[in-house]
């Protein structure tokens, strides 16, 4: 517990030292909202259940690589990524959480804190222009929307939800490598 601490505290500092520097100010508090999501997100279910790998293997897309996707953009274009990632996370946990076993108030403070980080880089995204950025969007998109159909076709499963628990973990922590990226260009 004291390691992960530490570990958070250290992205913390890292992250939020080269931030200062960005043209949107909204982007200051961008990484530690973020840590604290995963943070709470580790917190709500503890390890992934050994009842639920067989089940991992049905959902049938292959990950994102947000930080590949991010190679060679330009700042904007890569708040653009981080938007359109927290916005379908988003989405997914305002689905039904019916069968979910994890504790309500951890629940509602990942939702509360992915809605906070969306606030926050509203003023910061513009508006979409270019052909590029439309394909990274769809990319983002569609691998959303293969996790919102796994859950139904899964019947809002605590299996299931455990496996989007995952998938979005991995998603935030590159959110983190991105917007580091964003940092070091500036």
């Amino acid at each position: 517990m004291a390691l992960a601490s530490i570990w958070r505290f250290w992205m913390v500092l890292l992250f939020l030292s080269g931030t200062l520097s960005l043209g949107c100010e909204r982007l200051q508090l961008q990484q530690v909202l973020n840590t604290e999501t995963l943070s709470k997100l580790n917190a709500m279910g503890g390890r992934f259940p050994r009842q639920c790998i067989r089940e991992r293997l049905d959902l049938k897309t292959k990950p994102m690589d947000l930080v590949r996707l991010s190679e060679g953009l330009q700042a904007q274009d890569r708040i653009q990524i981080v938007h359109q990632t927290l916005r379908h996370i988003s989405k997914i946990y305002s689905m039904n959480l019916g069968s979910v076993t994890w504790p309500r108030d951890k629940v509602e403070n990942v939702r509360l804190l992915l809605d906070r980080q969306l606030s926050e880089l509203e003023e910061c995204v513009r508006e979409p222009g270019s052909e590029h950025k439309m394909r990274r969007n769809s990319a983002i998109q569609k691998y959303f929307r293969k996790l919102r159909k796994f859950l139904k076709q899964k019947g809002f499963s605590d299996c299931a939800w455990e496996i989007i628990r995952t998938e979005t973990r991995t998603r935030l922590q590159q959110l983190l490598f991105v917007t580091a990226q964003i940092n070091r260009r500036n």
